[in-house]
């Protein structure tokens, strides 16, 4: 089989030295490892170093020395870029009018731009197939690493629970059983795709620990959305593999297999949580009990939900403000919890938070997305239907394509409008696409050296 190393899809932009392309994919790399591993959480003393800040403003920074420098445009206008902006820019005009002015304008500087910015190296720095790999590594064993952590102190020790749930000590795409078990979700078919199809033994037997080590984490956290979102991705992998010549047999085996393997890890809290999603409003339980408190999640759920809906239809031009929704719906339904609680549905927090009109950029930026995530995988089908070829490039393809199913399907049970999950998975669907393109096309022409250009 062809080395993807070997491939025209590992073909590097022309224009740009070897020495700037690698400064920006390093920092790239190690702004990765402080947002997915997060060592400044589990060392507090590292605090003080700023280590995002600082490795994400060199990253920025080096990437716009090398665009420019090189000739290239620094702002390359996509479908989703061109979305991006229009969101950017409707966020900016809602914040005037916002219920918590200083609270929305924080959640635009500190939330919204950083991620933006997160999207945009993610879909241009990694300008080869291999750095594409290479980005999604550091993000899974991050990822392993913590959940790895979590599950240790939860079972030796009885640490890291809320509740009874599994959380961790690092915070930030960790902070919350439902963010956790997000992050799973969004690098999990990659190593189900890594397991069965890398060419490398290590590689497919450290991504069967990954595997055990996401299911494990998500079934301690006792997320029902975790639950069926990662049945949901298992599923789908599972069915995209036929298409590499892996039948369905081997992979309900393996289905079975993993099942006697990882059920008894399933807590008892998990089971309980699932029952109460069908109660009817006359059922009484007690609070204190596990089943209690789901229960009374899944009412305080639908009544936030509501308020969401309501608050849409109040503010229905500029919203509430972003990241306004735990405030407002506080203030205006009187609601008991001490802590803000977010809607948990992304489609309504945007709705409520940014009006019908920022709803409706949001639908389009998904559009935008979920066509720039099948663009490779299916040009590549109509080009050739043999696997083989661009074998590497066409498995991430497919992951990232099931990745960002997942991140839809999760959407709708949590509110993720200006976390990191979406912007991760656009990136590097961002960067397939520039990838494939550049491939498939002659090379444009360059623009005049020293010009701030911005492009398709």
């Amino acid at each position: 089989m062809d080395e993807l190393a070997h491939s025209e899809i590992e073909t590097e932009p022309a224009g740009q030295s070897n020495r700037e392309r690698s400064l920006s994919y390093v920092l790239l790399l190690f702004y990765l490892l402080t947002l997915f591993l997060r060592p400044y959480d589990l060392i507090p003393a590292l605090k003080v170093l700023h280590l995002p800040m600082v490795s994400g403003a060199l990253c920025l920074v080096t990437y716009m020395w090398s665009r420019y420098s090189s000739g290239r445009p620094v702002l390359p206008l996509t479908p989703i870029s061109r979305m991006l902006a229009l969101m950017t820019v409707w966020a900016m005009l809602t914040i005037p009018f916002s219920f918590w002015i200083s609270g929305s304008f924080t959640a635009f500087w500190n939330d919204w731009l950083k991620m933006c910015i997160l999207f945009l190296m993610l879909g241009n720095v990694l300008e080869s197939a291999r750095n594409v790999q290479g980005a999604l590594w550091m993000c899974i064993v991050s990822a392993t690493i913590i959940s790895s952590i979590a599950i240790a102190l939860k079972v030796l020790l009885g640490e890291s629970v809320a509740e009874g749930r599994l959380v961790s000590d690092a915070s930030g795409v960790y902070s919350g059983p439902n963010f956790f078990s997000m992050t799973l979700i969004l690098f999990l078919p990659y190593v189900l795709f890594f397991c069965f199809l890398h060419q490398k033994l290590l590689i497919r037997l450290f991504s069967a620990f990954a595997i055990a080590a996401f299911t494990i984490a998500n079934m301690l956290t006792e997320s029902r959305a975790g639950t069926i979102g990662e049945a949901l991705v298992v599923v789908l992998v599972f069915w995209k593999l036929r298409q590499w010549g892996v039948g369905l047999t081997k992979t309900a085996g393996v289905t079975l297999l993993a099942a006697i393997l990882f059920l008894p890890f399933a807590p008892k809290g998990l089971w309980e949580r699932f029952s109460t999603l069908f109660a009817g409003s006359d059922v009484v339980l007690d609070p204190n009990s596990v089943s209690g408190s789901a229960l009374g999640s899944k009412r305080q759920r639908e009544e936030l939900l509501l308020q969401a809906v309501i608050l849409t239809a109040q503010n229905p031009i500029v919203g509430v403000g972003m990241n306004n929704f735990p405030a407002a719906a506080h203030e205006r339904f009187n609601n008991s919890e001490e802590e803000w609680v977010g809607c948990h549905d992304t489609f309504l927090q945007i709705s409520s938070e940014l009006g019908i009109p920022g709803f409706l950029i949001y639908m389009f930026l998904l559009t935008a997305a979920w066509k720039t995530v099948r663009l490779p995988g299916k040009q590549m089908a109509l080009e050739d239907a043999k696997l083989p070829k661009n074998r590497q490039f066409r498995i991430l393809s497919d992951a990232t394509v099931i990745s960002f199913t997942g991140y839809v399907l999760f959407s709708t049970l949590a509110h993720l409008g200006y976390q990191p999950y979406f912007f991760v998975v656009a990136g590097i669907a961002e960067s397939l696409r520039h990838i494939y393109l550049r491939s498939a096309e002659p090379a444009p022409a360059q623009v005049p050296v020293g010009t701030w250009a911005v492009s398709r």
